[in-house]
């Protein structure tokens, strides 16, 4: 591990362990378990529910970047993929996408630019998700409909910047996959998936709690824009609780002590869900291989 790599990690180390001390310090475990005790069984399962949703509509958007249409080893990939993301440090989870491809055949061109293009439509949807929550929330709806419609067409700078690359599968990528139709279909599926994901966020929060629907996509939305930093905690614990309890903070005056444990929950969750349909997925491809 050269140098740099050992400051992210050790600096990512002090990050989350700065968070647990001062969250059982000024907040308290204890707190939240009272917190997580509210949660009954129904809300749990119609938070996974959506939660579950939103994977198979990432699922389903990779067939517009992809020949591999397999729709099960499509969604092992987007599990996979996910859960190594979340709990290795710098992104290096991305590397079990291009794995999982080559194992398929895919070549690797084709798997670049469909990295490249899911990813950049990952970051165009959360920021018409976040966008679209915020100035609704505000009372500017026609605002936040224009930029909705608007935002996508800022991708159109990276077919500009492809044209200059001569390469022939390049070139033949492009004119499959970057028609009009394809990314408009890839610029929703994209959106949906981050309101199926938030909307899960919603439901696992107790009843007891006055938190509108706006205000939780919002907060979630924050959060998940702590996730492009150059450094961020383990498993991004302590950078995804600050972003979402301080856009609770902030921008709504919550109460930093309720802001805190419902980061902390809503983050709990996506270590649960994302872990729990890893080994499901693991133990669903097993059983089938047995089969076979």
């Amino acid at each position: 591990m050269n140098t740099k790599k050992l400051f992210h990690l050790i600096f990512s180390l002090v990050i989350t362990t700065a968070f647990i001390i001062l969250f059982e310090k000024y907040i308290g475990f204890e707190n939240f378990l009272n917190l997580f005790k509210q949660i009954s069984v129904y809300q749990f399962f119609i938070a996974f529910f959506f939660y579950f949703l939103s994977y198979l509509v990432r699922t389903y958007r990779w067939s517009f970047t992809l020949d591999l249409k397999e729709f099960s080893k499509l969604f092992k990939l987007t599990v996979y993929n996910t859960f190594f993301n979340i709990i290795l440090p710098f992104r290096t989870g991305e590397v079990s996408f291009f794995y999982l491809l080559k194992k398929e055949g895919v070549h690797i061109v084709d798997s670049t630019m469909s990295f490249l293009i899911t990813r950049i439509f990952d970051g165009l949807g959360l920021m018409a998700v976040f966008a679209l929550s915020y100035l609704t929330f505000k009372g500017f709806l026609s605002l936040a409909l224009i930029l909705f419609l608007v935002i996508p067409f800022s991708f159109y700078i990276f077919i500009f910047i492809l044209k200059f690359i001569k390469h022939e599968k390049v070139k033949s990528y492009n004119k499959d996959k970057l028609r009009f139709s394809n990314l408009a279909c890839i610029y929703l599926l994209s959106v949906l998936t981050f309101i199926l994901k938030f909307t899960a966020f919603y439901f696992v929060i107790p009843t007891q709690i006055d938190i509108s629907f706006f205000q939780t996509i919002l907060a979630s939305a924050t959060a998940d824009l702590t996730t492009i930093l150059p450094i961020h905690g383990m498993a991004g614990i302590g950078t995804y609780e600050s972003g979402y309890a301080g856009s609770l903070i902030f921008l709504f005056n919550i109460d930093k002590n309720t802001a805190f444990l419902l980061s902390f929950l809503v983050h709990t969750f996506i270590l649960f869900s994302s872990s729990l349909l890893f080994v499901l997925t693991i133990v669903y491809f097993k059983f089938l291989k047995s089969k076979n």
